[in-house]
Protein backbone atom coordinates (compact mmCIF):
# COMPACT_ATOMS: atom_id res chain seq x y z
CA UNK A 1 0.00 0.00 0.00
CA UNK A 2 2.77 2.30 1.12
CA UNK A 3 4.54 1.41 -2.28
CA UNK A 4 1.45 1.92 -4.21
CA UNK A 5 0.58 5.46 -2.86
CA UNK A 6 4.29 6.47 -3.45
CA UNK A 7 4.57 5.19 -6.95
CA UNK A 8 0.97 6.70 -7.91
CA UNK A 9 2.16 10.59 -7.12
CA UNK A 10 2.66 12.39 -10.06
CA UNK A 11 4.77 14.68 -8.86
CA UNK A 12 6.92 15.13 -5.45
CA UNK A 13 10.10 13.78 -3.54
CA UNK A 14 10.45 10.79 -6.41
CA UNK A 15 11.18 12.91 -9.12
CA UNK A 16 14.18 14.26 -7.11
CA UNK A 17 15.35 11.17 -4.74
CA UNK A 18 18.50 9.59 -5.44
CA UNK A 19 17.66 5.83 -5.06
CA UNK A 20 21.99 5.17 -5.18
CA UNK A 21 21.74 7.39 -2.04
CA UNK A 22 19.02 5.47 -0.49
CA UNK A 23 20.88 2.19 -1.25
CA UNK A 24 23.92 3.08 0.14
CA UNK A 25 21.87 4.19 3.31
CA UNK A 26 20.20 0.65 3.60
CA UNK A 27 23.89 -0.65 3.35
CA UNK A 28 25.83 1.44 5.85
CA UNK A 29 22.93 1.53 8.15
CA UNK A 30 23.93 -2.61 9.51
CA UNK A 31 27.58 -2.05 9.28
CA UNK A 32 26.60 1.24 12.03
CA UNK A 33 24.63 -0.60 14.49
CA UNK A 34 26.65 -3.50 14.49
CA UNK A 35 30.11 -0.85 15.53
CA UNK A 36 27.41 0.88 18.41
CA UNK A 37 26.31 -2.80 19.53
CA UNK A 38 30.20 -4.33 19.41
CA UNK A 39 31.46 -0.78 21.34
CA UNK A 40 29.05 0.01 23.33
CA UNK A 41 26.56 -3.06 24.70
CA UNK A 42 28.99 -5.35 25.93
CA UNK A 43 26.55 -7.62 28.05
CA UNK A 44 22.83 -6.01 27.30
CA UNK A 45 20.84 -8.26 25.70
CA UNK A 46 17.70 -5.61 25.09
CA UNK A 47 19.63 -2.68 24.45
CA UNK A 48 21.97 -4.75 21.68
CA UNK A 49 18.44 -6.01 20.15
CA UNK A 50 16.97 -2.42 20.33
CA UNK A 51 19.72 -0.79 18.46
CA UNK A 52 19.72 -3.76 16.15
CA UNK A 53 15.92 -3.32 14.88
CA UNK A 54 15.78 0.36 15.29
CA UNK A 55 18.51 0.52 12.65
CA UNK A 56 17.60 -2.86 10.08
CA UNK A 57 13.96 -1.02 10.05
CA UNK A 58 15.26 2.54 8.72
CA UNK A 59 17.13 -0.06 6.57
CA UNK A 60 13.78 -1.16 5.42
CA UNK A 61 12.17 2.14 4.92
CA UNK A 62 15.40 3.35 2.59
CA UNK A 63 14.61 -0.06 0.79
CA UNK A 64 11.42 0.85 0.14
CA UNK A 65 12.08 3.96 -1.18
CA UNK A 66 14.24 2.65 -3.28
CA UNK A 67 12.07 -0.27 -4.69
CA UNK A 68 8.98 2.88 -5.13
CA UNK A 69 11.40 5.49 -6.95
CA UNK A 70 11.90 2.19 -9.08
CA UNK A 71 8.43 1.54 -9.86
CA UNK A 72 7.37 5.36 -10.28
CA UNK A 73 10.05 5.97 -12.66
CA UNK A 74 11.65 2.28 -14.42
CA UNK A 75 14.05 4.51 -16.38
CA UNK A 76 15.39 6.67 -13.94
CA UNK A 77 19.04 7.14 -15.01
CA UNK A 78 20.57 7.45 -11.82
CA UNK A 79 21.19 3.87 -10.50
CA UNK A 80 24.93 3.30 -10.52
CA UNK A 81 26.90 5.71 -8.39
CA UNK A 82 30.64 5.39 -7.60
CA UNK A 83 31.59 6.67 -4.16
CA UNK A 84 35.29 5.59 -3.97
CA UNK A 85 37.83 5.12 -6.77
CA UNK A 86 40.79 2.83 -5.18
CA UNK A 87 43.66 3.15 -7.56
CA UNK A 88 44.41 3.95 -11.25
CA UNK A 89 45.88 1.89 -13.91
CA UNK A 90 48.30 5.30 -14.91
CA UNK A 91 49.30 7.46 -11.62
CA UNK A 92 46.88 10.94 -11.83
CA UNK A 93 44.25 10.18 -14.86
CA UNK A 94 40.95 10.33 -13.70
CA UNK A 95 39.92 8.11 -16.54
CA UNK A 96 41.89 5.28 -16.00
CA UNK A 97 40.25 4.36 -12.62
CA UNK A 98 40.07 0.23 -12.85
CA UNK A 99 38.65 -0.01 -9.66
CA UNK A 100 36.01 1.80 -8.20
CA UNK A 101 33.49 1.24 -5.14
CA UNK A 102 29.47 2.00 -5.53
CA UNK A 103 26.65 0.68 -5.44
CA UNK A 104 24.02 -0.28 -8.02
CA UNK A 105 20.21 0.52 -7.68
CA UNK A 106 18.39 -1.53 -10.05
CA UNK A 107 15.00 -2.87 -10.45
CA UNK A 108 17.31 -6.68 -9.83
CA UNK A 109 18.79 -4.88 -6.75
CA UNK A 110 15.02 -3.54 -5.37
CA UNK A 111 13.86 -6.47 -5.04
CA UNK A 112 16.83 -8.32 -3.15
CA UNK A 113 17.03 -5.27 -0.66
CA UNK A 114 13.73 -5.47 0.17
CA UNK A 115 13.84 -9.09 0.55
CA UNK A 116 16.82 -8.22 2.59
CA UNK A 117 16.33 -6.25 4.96
CA UNK A 118 12.69 -6.79 5.84
CA UNK A 119 13.13 -10.29 6.30
CA UNK A 120 16.58 -9.63 8.83
CA UNK A 121 14.04 -6.88 10.70
CA UNK A 122 11.72 -9.71 11.12
CA UNK A 123 13.88 -12.36 12.28
CA UNK A 124 16.05 -9.76 14.90
CA UNK A 125 12.14 -9.12 16.21
CA UNK A 126 11.63 -13.22 16.86
CA UNK A 127 15.32 -12.79 17.86
CA UNK A 128 14.60 -10.96 20.99
CA UNK A 129 12.12 -13.55 22.66
CA UNK A 130 14.53 -16.86 20.89
CA UNK A 131 17.77 -15.87 22.16
CA UNK A 132 18.21 -16.32 26.28
CA UNK A 133 20.91 -14.80 28.14
CA UNK A 134 22.93 -18.17 28.15
CA UNK A 135 23.34 -18.33 24.15
CA UNK A 136 25.20 -14.96 23.66
CA UNK A 137 22.82 -12.66 22.41
CA UNK A 138 24.90 -9.60 21.83
CA UNK A 139 26.99 -12.00 20.09
CA UNK A 140 24.04 -13.03 17.96
CA UNK A 141 22.62 -9.80 17.28
CA UNK A 142 26.08 -8.53 16.45
CA UNK A 143 26.48 -11.69 13.89
CA UNK A 144 23.01 -10.91 12.58
CA UNK A 145 23.78 -7.23 11.79
CA UNK A 146 27.31 -8.49 10.10
CA UNK A 147 24.95 -11.24 7.55
CA UNK A 148 22.96 -8.35 6.70
CA UNK A 149 25.40 -5.99 5.85
CA UNK A 150 27.68 -8.63 4.26
CA UNK A 151 24.37 -9.56 2.22
CA UNK A 152 23.35 -6.38 1.59
CA UNK A 153 26.80 -5.49 -0.29
CA UNK A 154 26.13 -8.69 -1.83
CA UNK A 155 22.74 -7.22 -3.37
CA UNK A 156 24.20 -3.39 -4.15
CA UNK A 157 27.36 -4.61 -5.88
CA UNK A 158 28.42 -2.61 -8.91
CA UNK A 159 31.67 -5.05 -10.25
CA UNK A 160 32.67 -8.68 -9.46
CA UNK A 161 35.17 -6.68 -7.44
CA UNK A 162 33.01 -5.65 -4.55
CA UNK A 163 30.98 -8.99 -5.42
CA UNK A 164 34.08 -10.88 -4.42
CA UNK A 165 35.13 -8.67 -1.31
CA UNK A 166 31.39 -9.28 -0.16
CA UNK A 167 31.42 -12.82 -0.94
CA UNK A 168 34.09 -13.05 1.77
CA UNK A 169 32.10 -11.39 4.24
CA UNK A 170 28.95 -14.03 3.69
CA UNK A 171 31.30 -16.81 4.07
CA UNK A 172 32.52 -15.62 7.53
CA UNK A 173 28.89 -14.70 8.51
CA UNK A 174 27.78 -18.41 7.57
CA UNK A 175 30.16 -19.84 9.32
CA UNK A 176 29.28 -17.95 12.45
CA UNK A 177 26.01 -18.13 12.13
CA UNK A 178 25.94 -22.15 12.02
CA UNK A 179 28.70 -21.80 14.47
CA UNK A 180 26.96 -19.99 16.90
CA UNK A 181 26.24 -22.99 19.60
CA UNK A 182 29.88 -23.43 19.07
CA UNK A 183 30.30 -25.95 22.10
CA UNK A 184 28.86 -28.48 20.04
CA UNK A 185 30.70 -30.67 18.01
CA UNK A 186 28.13 -31.07 15.54
CA UNK A 187 27.76 -27.28 15.11
CA UNK A 188 31.28 -26.58 15.19
CA UNK A 189 31.79 -29.58 12.13
CA UNK A 190 29.10 -27.72 9.83
CA UNK A 191 30.25 -24.43 10.64
CA UNK A 192 33.82 -25.73 9.39
CA UNK A 193 32.59 -27.27 6.28
CA UNK A 194 30.45 -24.28 5.22
CA UNK A 195 33.22 -22.07 5.51
CA UNK A 196 35.68 -24.54 3.52
CA UNK A 197 33.30 -25.19 0.71
CA UNK A 198 32.33 -21.37 0.47
CA UNK A 199 35.72 -20.51 0.28
CA UNK A 200 36.93 -23.29 -2.24
CA UNK A 201 33.58 -21.32 -4.33
CA UNK A 202 35.07 -17.80 -3.62
CA UNK A 203 38.53 -18.79 -4.71
CA UNK A 204 37.01 -20.15 -7.63
CA UNK A 205 35.26 -16.74 -8.25
CA UNK A 206 38.48 -14.74 -7.96
CA UNK A 207 40.00 -17.15 -10.70
CA UNK A 208 37.03 -16.09 -13.17
CA UNK A 209 36.90 -12.87 -11.80
CA UNK A 210 40.95 -12.72 -12.63
CA UNK A 211 39.85 -14.09 -15.91
CA UNK A 212 37.80 -11.71 -16.84
CA UNK A 213 39.74 -8.81 -15.72
CA UNK A 214 42.98 -9.86 -17.92
CA UNK A 215 40.35 -10.33 -20.81
CA UNK A 216 38.46 -7.33 -20.03
CA UNK A 217 40.58 -4.81 -18.22
CA UNK A 218 36.78 -3.97 -16.65
CA UNK A 219 34.72 -5.48 -13.92
CA UNK A 220 31.80 -3.12 -13.76
CA UNK A 221 28.81 -5.65 -14.55
CA UNK A 222 27.02 -2.39 -16.67
CA UNK A 223 30.25 -1.73 -18.68
CA UNK A 224 30.77 -5.39 -18.93
CA UNK A 225 27.11 -6.29 -20.39
CA UNK A 226 28.06 -4.70 -23.73
CA UNK A 227 31.18 -6.71 -24.30
CA UNK A 228 30.68 -10.53 -23.66
CA UNK A 229 29.63 -10.75 -27.53
CA UNK A 230 32.39 -8.12 -28.71
CA UNK A 231 34.03 -10.81 -30.22
CA UNK A 232 37.12 -9.93 -27.58
CA UNK A 233 36.85 -13.41 -26.64
CA UNK A 234 36.56 -16.61 -27.84
CA UNK A 235 33.18 -19.19 -27.11
CA UNK A 236 35.35 -21.04 -25.10
CA UNK A 237 36.85 -18.37 -23.10
CA UNK A 238 33.31 -17.10 -22.08
CA UNK A 239 32.69 -20.69 -20.96
CA UNK A 240 35.74 -20.97 -19.07
CA UNK A 241 34.56 -17.34 -17.15
CA UNK A 242 30.95 -19.05 -17.09
CA UNK A 243 32.06 -22.28 -15.34
CA UNK A 244 34.30 -20.37 -12.57
CA UNK A 245 31.82 -17.54 -11.44
CA UNK A 246 28.96 -20.48 -11.45
CA UNK A 247 31.69 -22.26 -9.50
CA UNK A 248 31.70 -19.27 -6.84
CA UNK A 249 28.01 -19.37 -7.00
CA UNK A 250 27.08 -23.29 -6.76
CA UNK A 251 29.36 -23.48 -3.40
CA UNK A 252 27.14 -20.43 -1.71
CA UNK A 253 23.42 -21.91 -3.19
CA UNK A 254 24.41 -25.69 -2.47
CA UNK A 255 24.62 -26.83 -6.11
CA UNK A 256 25.32 -30.33 -5.90
CA UNK A 257 27.90 -31.47 -5.46
CA UNK A 258 29.06 -28.83 -3.36
CA UNK A 259 25.46 -28.98 -1.26
CA UNK A 260 27.13 -30.50 1.53
CA UNK A 261 26.82 -27.59 4.04
CA UNK A 262 23.43 -26.56 3.38
CA UNK A 263 21.82 -29.37 5.61
CA UNK A 264 24.26 -29.00 8.09
CA UNK A 265 23.24 -25.28 8.32
CA UNK A 266 20.42 -26.80 10.45
CA UNK A 267 22.39 -26.72 13.40
CA UNK A 268 22.43 -22.94 13.65
CA UNK A 269 19.86 -21.34 15.69
CA UNK A 270 15.99 -20.96 13.90
CA UNK A 271 16.33 -17.83 13.03
CA UNK A 272 19.88 -17.48 12.14
CA UNK A 273 18.70 -20.73 9.61
CA UNK A 274 15.63 -18.39 8.73
CA UNK A 275 17.87 -15.90 7.73
CA UNK A 276 20.11 -17.89 5.72
CA UNK A 277 18.12 -20.22 4.00
CA UNK A 278 15.29 -17.24 2.99
CA UNK A 279 17.85 -14.15 2.45
CA UNK A 280 21.29 -14.44 3.18
CA UNK A 281 24.21 -16.82 1.63
CA UNK A 282 21.99 -19.27 0.11
CA UNK A 283 20.73 -16.86 -1.91
CA UNK A 284 23.91 -15.71 -2.95
CA UNK A 285 25.00 -18.17 -5.69
CA UNK A 286 21.57 -17.15 -7.21
CA UNK A 287 21.90 -13.46 -7.16
CA UNK A 288 25.79 -13.56 -9.00
CA UNK A 289 24.18 -15.73 -11.59
CA UNK A 290 21.30 -13.31 -12.02
CA UNK A 291 23.82 -10.52 -11.85
CA UNK A 292 26.73 -11.84 -14.49
CA UNK A 293 23.74 -13.07 -16.43
CA UNK A 294 24.90 -11.25 -19.67
CA UNK A 295 28.27 -13.72 -19.70
CA UNK A 296 25.91 -16.49 -19.37
CA UNK A 297 23.38 -15.08 -22.46
CA UNK A 298 26.71 -14.82 -24.29
CA UNK A 299 27.20 -18.77 -23.97
CA UNK A 300 24.91 -21.08 -24.79
CA UNK A 301 27.06 -23.43 -23.21
CA UNK A 302 27.05 -21.76 -19.81
CA UNK A 303 23.21 -21.33 -19.80
CA UNK A 304 22.99 -25.32 -20.57
CA UNK A 305 25.63 -25.91 -17.11
CA UNK A 306 23.17 -23.54 -15.10
CA UNK A 307 20.08 -26.56 -16.69
CA UNK A 308 21.57 -29.26 -16.07
CA UNK A 309 23.04 -28.92 -12.42
CA UNK A 310 19.79 -26.61 -11.14
CA UNK A 311 18.00 -29.48 -12.35
CA UNK A 312 19.95 -31.97 -10.97
CA UNK A 313 19.89 -30.13 -7.42
CA UNK A 314 16.31 -29.37 -8.08
CA UNK A 315 15.15 -33.56 -7.96
CA UNK A 316 18.02 -34.61 -5.29
CA UNK A 317 16.56 -32.22 -3.01
CA UNK A 318 12.93 -32.50 -2.80
CA UNK A 319 14.00 -36.05 -3.07
CA UNK A 320 16.19 -36.35 -0.26
CA UNK A 321 13.83 -34.00 1.94
CA UNK A 322 11.14 -36.85 1.94
CA UNK A 323 13.44 -38.74 3.97
CA UNK A 324 14.56 -36.65 6.64
CA UNK A 325 14.56 -37.55 9.66
CA UNK A 326 15.01 -34.07 11.57
CA UNK A 327 13.06 -30.67 11.34
CA UNK A 328 15.47 -28.55 10.33
CA UNK A 329 17.17 -30.66 7.98
CA UNK A 330 14.02 -31.62 6.03
CA UNK A 331 13.63 -27.65 5.71
CA UNK A 332 16.78 -27.37 4.11
CA UNK A 333 17.03 -29.82 2.04
CA UNK A 334 13.51 -28.61 0.79
CA UNK A 335 15.53 -25.11 0.23
CA UNK A 336 18.09 -26.85 -1.95
CA UNK A 337 15.50 -28.08 -4.44
CA UNK A 338 14.37 -24.41 -4.65
CA UNK A 339 17.36 -23.05 -5.28
CA UNK A 340 17.98 -26.04 -8.16
CA UNK A 341 14.35 -24.57 -9.80
CA UNK A 342 15.87 -20.72 -9.28
CA UNK A 343 19.40 -21.93 -11.32
CA UNK A 344 17.31 -24.06 -13.53
CA UNK A 345 15.05 -20.87 -14.61
CA UNK A 346 17.92 -18.98 -15.49
CA UNK A 347 19.27 -21.87 -16.98
CA UNK A 348 16.77 -21.98 -19.27
CA UNK A 349 16.07 -18.38 -20.04
CA UNK A 350 13.61 -17.75 -17.28
CA UNK A 351 15.21 -14.78 -15.58
CA UNK A 352 12.43 -12.75 -14.35
CA UNK A 353 10.12 -15.94 -13.37
CA UNK A 354 13.70 -17.53 -11.84
CA UNK A 355 13.73 -14.01 -9.83
CA UNK A 356 10.36 -13.46 -8.77
CA UNK A 357 11.20 -17.06 -7.24
CA UNK A 358 13.77 -15.96 -5.23
CA UNK A 359 11.58 -13.49 -4.09
CA UNK A 360 8.55 -15.82 -3.42
CA UNK A 361 10.70 -18.20 -1.94
CA UNK A 362 12.15 -15.79 0.86
CA UNK A 363 9.14 -15.44 3.13
CA UNK A 364 7.66 -18.64 3.37
CA UNK A 365 10.98 -20.44 3.73
CA UNK A 366 11.41 -17.96 6.66
CA UNK A 367 8.19 -18.34 8.15
CA UNK A 368 9.02 -22.06 7.88
CA UNK A 369 12.70 -21.98 10.02
CA UNK A 370 10.68 -19.64 12.76
CA UNK A 371 8.43 -22.01 12.96
CA UNK A 372 10.21 -24.59 13.61
CA UNK A 373 11.70 -22.86 15.97
CA UNK A 374 9.03 -22.92 18.19
CA UNK A 375 8.21 -26.29 17.76
CA UNK A 376 11.66 -27.25 19.02
CA UNK A 377 11.25 -24.94 21.87
CA UNK A 378 8.23 -26.57 23.16
CA UNK A 379 9.23 -30.16 22.19
CA UNK A 380 13.19 -30.32 22.63
CA UNK A 381 13.54 -32.66 19.98
CA UNK A 382 14.23 -31.85 16.51
CA UNK A 383 12.92 -35.61 15.29
CA UNK A 384 9.65 -35.55 13.53
CA UNK A 385 9.20 -39.28 14.99
CA UNK A 386 8.62 -37.59 17.90
CA UNK A 387 6.29 -35.16 17.32
CA UNK A 388 2.57 -34.74 15.93
CA UNK A 389 -0.53 -33.98 17.38
CA UNK A 390 0.35 -30.31 17.82
CA UNK A 391 -2.25 -28.53 15.94
CA UNK A 392 -4.86 -28.63 19.07
CA UNK A 393 -1.98 -27.25 21.63
CA UNK A 394 -0.25 -24.64 19.13
CA UNK A 395 -3.19 -23.33 17.08
CA UNK A 396 -1.05 -20.33 15.76
CA UNK A 397 1.92 -21.83 15.25
CA UNK A 398 -0.27 -24.75 13.12
CA UNK A 399 -1.85 -22.31 11.04
CA UNK A 400 1.33 -20.22 10.15
CA UNK A 401 2.94 -23.40 9.58
CA UNK A 402 0.00 -24.54 7.43
CA UNK A 403 0.36 -21.14 5.40
CA UNK A 404 4.35 -21.33 4.92
CA UNK A 405 3.46 -25.10 3.58
CA UNK A 406 1.07 -24.03 1.33
CA UNK A 407 2.83 -21.12 0.01
CA UNK A 408 6.35 -23.01 -0.31
CA UNK A 409 4.77 -26.45 -2.23
CA UNK A 410 3.20 -24.02 -5.25
CA UNK A 411 -0.18 -24.20 -4.30
CA UNK A 412 -2.24 -21.33 -5.80
CA UNK A 413 -3.06 -18.88 -4.74
CA UNK A 414 0.00 -18.38 -2.51
CA UNK A 415 3.10 -17.14 -3.48
CA UNK A 416 5.65 -19.49 -5.34
CA UNK A 417 2.70 -21.02 -7.64
CA UNK A 418 3.23 -18.19 -9.51
CA UNK A 419 6.74 -18.26 -9.64
CA UNK A 420 6.87 -22.05 -10.56
CA UNK A 421 3.43 -21.52 -12.92
CA UNK A 422 6.17 -18.83 -15.10
CA UNK A 423 9.31 -21.20 -14.84
CA UNK A 424 6.77 -24.24 -16.36
CA UNK A 425 5.37 -21.81 -18.89
CA UNK A 426 8.83 -20.53 -20.52
CA UNK A 427 9.96 -24.38 -20.37
CA UNK A 428 6.56 -25.18 -22.44
CA UNK A 429 7.42 -22.12 -24.92
CA UNK A 430 10.69 -24.15 -25.38
CA UNK A 431 9.05 -26.80 -26.02
CA UNK A 432 11.58 -28.82 -23.57
CA UNK A 433 10.36 -31.89 -22.76
CA UNK A 434 13.31 -32.57 -20.26
CA UNK A 435 12.63 -29.20 -18.37
CA UNK A 436 9.01 -29.59 -18.07
CA UNK A 437 9.32 -33.39 -16.54
CA UNK A 438 11.83 -31.96 -13.51
CA UNK A 439 10.21 -28.61 -13.01
CA UNK A 440 6.49 -30.52 -12.76
CA UNK A 441 8.13 -33.14 -10.94
CA UNK A 442 10.24 -31.16 -8.21
CA UNK A 443 6.67 -29.21 -8.14
CA UNK A 444 4.73 -32.30 -6.99
CA UNK A 445 7.85 -33.83 -4.45
CA UNK A 446 8.19 -30.58 -3.00
CA UNK A 447 4.61 -30.07 -1.88
CA UNK A 448 5.42 -33.60 -0.90
CA UNK A 449 8.59 -32.44 1.14
CA UNK A 450 6.34 -29.95 3.26
CA UNK A 451 3.54 -31.52 3.65
CA UNK A 452 4.85 -34.39 4.89
CA UNK A 453 6.37 -32.14 7.61
CA UNK A 454 3.41 -30.63 8.40
CA UNK A 455 1.69 -33.64 8.98
CA UNK A 456 4.00 -35.52 11.05
CA UNK A 457 4.78 -32.54 13.52
CA UNK A 458 0.75 -31.26 13.41
CA UNK A 459 -1.63 -33.98 13.07
CA UNK A 460 -1.52 -37.96 14.34
CA UNK A 461 -0.81 -38.89 18.08
CA UNK A 462 0.40 -35.93 20.54
CA UNK A 463 3.49 -35.52 21.05
CA UNK A 464 5.10 -39.00 21.32
CA UNK A 465 7.84 -38.76 22.85
CA UNK A 466 7.04 -40.66 26.12
CA UNK A 467 8.86 -38.21 28.51
CA UNK A 468 7.40 -34.93 27.44
CA UNK A 469 4.04 -34.08 28.73
CA UNK A 470 1.90 -33.07 26.17
CA UNK A 471 0.01 -30.46 28.83
CA UNK A 472 2.85 -27.70 28.70
CA UNK A 473 3.23 -27.42 24.92
CA UNK A 474 1.59 -24.15 24.03
CA UNK A 475 2.11 -21.26 21.02
CA UNK A 476 4.77 -18.78 21.60
CA UNK A 477 3.47 -14.83 22.24
CA UNK A 478 4.57 -11.50 22.15
CA UNK A 479 7.56 -10.75 19.90
CA UNK A 480 7.55 -14.23 18.31
CA UNK A 481 3.99 -14.31 17.16
CA UNK A 482 4.13 -11.19 15.48
CA UNK A 483 7.00 -11.61 13.46
CA UNK A 484 5.51 -14.97 12.55
CA UNK A 485 2.03 -13.40 11.39
CA UNK A 486 4.22 -10.77 9.59
CA UNK A 487 5.85 -13.11 7.24
CA UNK A 488 2.73 -14.75 6.52
CA UNK A 489 1.11 -11.38 5.19
CA UNK A 490 3.87 -12.00 2.22
CA UNK A 491 2.98 -15.82 1.65
CA UNK A 492 -0.20 -14.63 0.90
CA UNK A 493 -0.14 -11.34 -0.61
CA UNK A 494 2.04 -12.34 -3.58
CA UNK A 495 -0.44 -14.40 -4.83
CA UNK A 496 -3.23 -11.45 -4.58
CA UNK A 497 -0.55 -9.65 -6.62
CA UNK A 498 -0.61 -12.75 -8.84
CA UNK A 499 -4.27 -12.89 -9.70
CA UNK A 500 -4.43 -9.14 -10.36
CA UNK A 501 -1.52 -8.77 -12.81
CA UNK A 502 0.39 -12.25 -12.98
CA UNK A 503 3.39 -10.71 -15.35
CA UNK A 504 3.93 -7.49 -13.34
CA UNK A 505 6.56 -8.79 -10.70
CA UNK A 506 8.33 -11.05 -13.42
CA UNK A 507 8.50 -7.65 -16.25
CA UNK A 508 9.65 -5.61 -13.33
CA UNK A 509 12.93 -7.38 -13.46
CA UNK A 510 13.32 -8.82 -17.12
CA UNK A 511 16.98 -8.92 -18.76
CA UNK A 512 17.28 -7.29 -21.98
CA UNK A 513 17.18 -9.86 -24.91
CA UNK A 514 15.42 -12.45 -23.32
CA UNK A 515 11.73 -12.77 -24.18
CA UNK A 516 8.97 -12.52 -21.27
CA UNK A 517 6.56 -15.66 -21.55
CA UNK A 518 3.60 -14.63 -20.02
CA UNK A 519 1.95 -17.29 -18.08
CA UNK A 520 -1.06 -19.08 -19.35
CA UNK A 521 -3.77 -21.52 -18.83
CA UNK A 522 -1.80 -25.19 -19.52
CA UNK A 523 1.11 -23.83 -17.57
CA UNK A 524 -1.10 -22.98 -14.41
CA UNK A 525 -2.81 -26.03 -14.65
CA UNK A 526 -0.22 -28.46 -14.58
CA UNK A 527 1.67 -25.98 -11.81
CA UNK A 528 -1.35 -26.04 -9.69
CA UNK A 529 -1.93 -30.24 -10.30
CA UNK A 530 1.58 -30.87 -9.39
CA UNK A 531 0.89 -29.00 -6.49
CA UNK A 532 -2.63 -30.45 -5.29
CA UNK A 533 -1.49 -33.89 -6.02
CA UNK A 534 1.75 -33.72 -4.23
CA UNK A 535 0.17 -32.25 -1.03
CA UNK A 536 -2.67 -34.63 -1.36
CA UNK A 537 -0.28 -38.03 -1.22
CA UNK A 538 1.77 -36.45 1.37
CA UNK A 539 -1.11 -36.23 3.10
CA UNK A 540 -2.53 -39.72 2.67
CA UNK A 541 1.18 -41.46 3.04
CA UNK A 542 1.94 -39.95 6.23
CA UNK A 543 -1.46 -40.28 8.15
CA UNK A 544 -1.87 -42.89 10.55
CA UNK A 545 0.63 -45.51 9.56
CA UNK A 546 3.46 -42.82 8.44
CA UNK A 547 6.22 -45.27 9.68
CA UNK A 548 5.15 -47.88 6.31
CA UNK A 549 7.18 -45.22 4.30
CA UNK A 550 10.53 -46.09 5.82
CA UNK A 551 10.39 -49.62 6.09
CA UNK A 552 12.35 -49.86 3.06
CA UNK A 553 15.55 -49.36 5.26
CA UNK A 554 18.44 -49.23 2.30
CA UNK A 555 16.31 -46.30 0.17
CA UNK A 556 15.69 -44.24 3.51
CA UNK A 557 19.42 -44.64 4.50
CA UNK A 558 20.88 -43.52 1.11
CA UNK A 559 18.29 -40.78 0.29
CA UNK A 560 18.67 -39.29 4.40
CA UNK A 561 22.41 -39.42 3.71
CA UNK A 562 22.12 -37.45 0.06
CA UNK A 563 22.78 -40.75 -1.99
CA UNK A 564 25.85 -41.22 0.61
CA UNK A 565 27.22 -38.02 -0.63
CA UNK A 566 27.41 -36.80 2.73
CA UNK A 567 29.32 -40.04 3.87
CA UNK A 568 31.66 -39.37 1.18
CA UNK A 569 32.42 -36.06 2.63
CA UNK A 570 31.95 -37.76 6.32
CA UNK A 571 35.07 -39.92 4.79
CA UNK A 572 37.22 -37.60 4.95
CA UNK A 573 39.88 -36.99 7.84
CA UNK A 574 38.00 -35.29 11.03
CA UNK A 575 40.62 -32.58 11.07
CA UNK A 576 39.28 -31.36 7.54
CA UNK A 577 35.94 -30.13 8.90
CA UNK A 578 36.57 -30.14 12.98
CA UNK A 579 37.68 -27.18 14.22
CA UNK A 580 39.06 -28.17 17.27
CA UNK A 581 41.93 -29.58 14.80
CA UNK A 582 42.88 -26.20 13.35
CA UNK A 583 44.68 -24.65 16.19
CA UNK A 584 47.34 -27.24 16.71
CA UNK A 585 48.57 -25.98 13.14
CA UNK A 586 48.30 -21.95 14.83
CA UNK A 587 48.87 -22.17 18.70
CA UNK A 588 46.62 -25.15 20.12
CA UNK A 589 43.76 -23.75 21.98
CA UNK A 590 43.54 -19.90 20.25
CA UNK A 591 40.06 -20.45 18.43
CA UNK A 592 38.46 -22.12 21.13
CA UNK A 593 39.96 -18.77 22.98
CA UNK A 594 38.48 -16.57 20.81
CA UNK A 595 35.28 -18.22 20.97
CA UNK A 596 35.45 -18.17 24.74
CA UNK A 597 35.83 -14.43 24.83
CA UNK A 598 32.87 -14.01 22.68
CA UNK A 599 30.45 -15.37 24.94
CA UNK A 600 28.83 -12.56 25.43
Amino acid sequence: MMLALLAAAPKGPLDTWSPTLFALLALLLPLIALVIVLAFTVDSRRVSAAISILFTLAAVGCALVVVAIEIAHPLHLERNATFLQLFTGQSGVASEFLLQWGVLADPLAAVMLIAVTLTSLLVQVYALAFIRREDGPVRFFSVLLFATFAMTGVTLSTSYFEMLLFFGLVTLSTYLMIGHWWQREDAAAAASRAFIISAAGDLALLGGVGYLFFRFSELNFQTLATQYTGGKVSANGLFIMSILIFLGAAAKSAQFPLHAWLPGSAQAPAPAAALLHSAGAALCGVYLVARAYALFHASPRGLALLAIVGGVTAVLGVLWALFQENLKRAIACTTMGELGLMVLALGIGAYGAGIFEVFAHAWPKALLFLAAGVIIRELRTERLAEMGGLWQRMPLTGWVMLIAVAAGAGIPPFSTFWSKDAILSKALALRSPIAIIVITAVTLLGAMALVRIFRLAFTGETARRRRFDPDRIGDAGGRVATAMVILAIPCIVAGIRGFRGRTDPIAFVTFPGVALSNSHFVAAAITAAAAVLGAAIAWAIYGRRPSRVVELEPVRRAMGEGLFVERAYGSMPPSTWSPTAWPSRAGRGAGSRMFARARC
